[in-house]
């Protein structure tokens, strides 16, 4: 009932320590990079990683629409928190939880983003995590219909679902960083 919530209160736990590493080790070999460039840097790495990962979702078959999604998923948390700890913001914090689900759009405010990871802490019935996973589903069902309606076109002209998924892939990218680094410039 809280997939969003909890998925995201797990890639602060997993993902997070790596985003502090990666923050430490890289201001220490550029000790003049500032945030920006900080933020810059992590941008491109998980824009590469965004594309690579996409391309193997393409091939995924029938399976191909789910695995993009999931990608996506993985590759948005990667940088949301990677993003935070080049802005200085420490991205094991279990408040990181808030930033993934208002960044990415699954809840609308940090208020709503709280009072549904609190819900799903406690596993209150009735918190509004029903909510937050159908806005999830309003979020995937278009990527799922696009990626059907591509695959038609796939059949006349094969690669275009290779090209489409790494082009979207590094759409999306761009998009998360700009929405991302506005949330944490205001901090």
């Amino acid at each position: 009932m809280y997939t969003p919530e909890l998925l995201a209160l797990a890639a602060v736990e997993t993902i997070g320590p790596r985003a502090r590493e990666w923050a430490a080790t890289t201001s220490s070999a550029y000790p003049a990079a500032t945030p920006h460039a900080l933020a810059r840097l992590a941008t491109r790495q998980f824009g590469r990683f965004g594309a690579v990962a996409s391309v193997f979702g393409a091939v995924a078959g029938s399976y191909a629409a789910l695995a993009l999604v999931a990608t996506r998923a993985l590759t948005d948390a990667e940088l949301i928190l990677h993003l935070a700890a080049a802005h200085g913001i420490d991205p094991t914090d279990p408040r990181r939880a808030v930033d993934l689900l208002v960044v990415t759009r699954v809840h609308e405010s940090a208020g709503e983003a709280e009072a549904a990871l609190a819900a799903a802490r406690d596993d209150q019935p009735g918190g509004g995590g029903g909510d937050a996973l159908a806005r999830l589903g309003r979020l995937i069902a278009p990527q799922v219909a696009a990626w059907a309606a591509l695959r038609s076109v796939n059949r006349a002209y094969p690669g275009t679902s290779l090209l489409a998924a790494v082009l979207d892939s590094a759409t999306a990218v761009q998009t998360t960083a700009a929405r991302a680094t506005t949330y944490y410039r205001g901090r």
